[in-house]
C-alpha cells in the first residue's frame, strides 16, 4: 500500500518541480527595470537635432546642429555615442566634440551620463559619418571631466538630466580660464533642451544671460543611421 502510494505522488511531485522550474527562468528572463530604463533612454537620446527655429526668433542664440550617435567603443563602454555640435549654416565648423557613456543605476530607473573629451578631436571629427572609427577606441584617447556627471530620470513621458553636484569645470574658450558649470537636460520624443550656464572663481555669471536660458533643438528626419 505504502508502495502504491509513493508512485501516485510521483507525477504530482514531477508537476511541481515543473512550475517551479518554469517560474524560475520567467522571473530570469524578465528584464530589470533598470534595464528597460537604459534601453529607452538610450534609444530616444540617438538623433540629429537643430535649434534653427529658436535661433530665426531670437538673435541671442546662434543657430546649432547637435548630432549624438550611437557608436561601438568595447574598450569604454557598452552604452556609447559620439557627440558633436557644429554651425546650422556650415556644418565645418565644429565647435565641440565629446563622448557620452551611459550607465545604468542598479534598481533604480536612473541612469548616469559620463561625459569624455577627445585628447585628438580632429582625429574623430565628423565621426558621425565614419561609426567604425570608434572600435579602435582606447580609454588612452579620452580625458575624463570629474564631477561632470549627468543623472537622468524619468519627466513624465520624456527624461530629464541634472548635474550630481556642484563641481563640474570647464575652460573659457577665449581665456583659458577655469569657469563653473552648470547643465541641465530635457529629453522628449521631438525635442533636446539644454541649459548651460558657466560662472567664473567669484560666482559671476560669465557672458549676457539670454531671455530664455534654454538651447532649444528640436528633432530632425536625417540621421544617417
Amino acid at each position: 500500500m505504502a508502495h502504491e502510494s509513493t508512485g501516485s505522488r510521483w507525477p504530482v511531485r514531477f508537476t511541481v518541480a515543473l512550475f517551479a522550474l518554469a517560474l524560475t527562468v520567467a522571473v530570469a528572463a524578465k528584464p530589470k527595470k533598470e534595464e528597460v530604463f537604459l534601453a529607452q533612454l538610450a534609444s530616444l537620446l540617438q538623433g540629429s537635432y537643430d535649434n534653427i527655429a529658436q535661433a530665426r526668433r531670437d538673435a541671442q542664440h546662434p543657430g546649432l546642429r547637435l548630432m549624438i550617435v550611437p557608436v561601438q567603443a568595447p574598450l569604454v563602454g557598452d552604452n556609447v555615442f559620439y557627440v558633436q555640435e557644429m554651425a546650422a549654416d556650415d556644418l565645418r565648423r565644429v565647435f565641440s566634440q565629446k563622448l557620452w557613456v551611459l550607465n545604468a543605476v542598479p534598481r533604480r530607473e536612473q541612469a548616469v551620463l559620463t561625459q569624455l573629451d577627445l585628447k585628438e578631436p580632429l582625429r574623430w571629427r565628423d565621426g558621425q559619418n565614419n561609426r567604425d572609427l570608434f572600435r579602435s577606441m582606447l580609454m588612452q584617447d579620452l580625458r575624463a571631466r570629474p564631477g561632470c556627471d549627468l543623472v537622468w530620470q524619468r519627466d513624465g513621458a520624456g527624461f530629464k538630466a541634472a548635474l550630481q553636484g556642484g563641481s563640474c569645470r570647464t575652460a573659457s574658450r577665449s581665456t583659458g580660464e577655469t569657469l563653473k558649470l552648470d547643465l541641465r537636460l530635457q529629453l522628449s520624443a521631438d525635442t533636446l533642451h539644454v541649459f548651460e550656464q558657466q560662472r567664473d572663481a567669484a560666482d559671476v555669471l560669465v557672458g549676457d544671460e539670454p531671455a530664455d536660458p534654454w538651447t532649444r533643438f528640436a528633432r530632425r528626419g536625417d540621421a544617417p543611421w
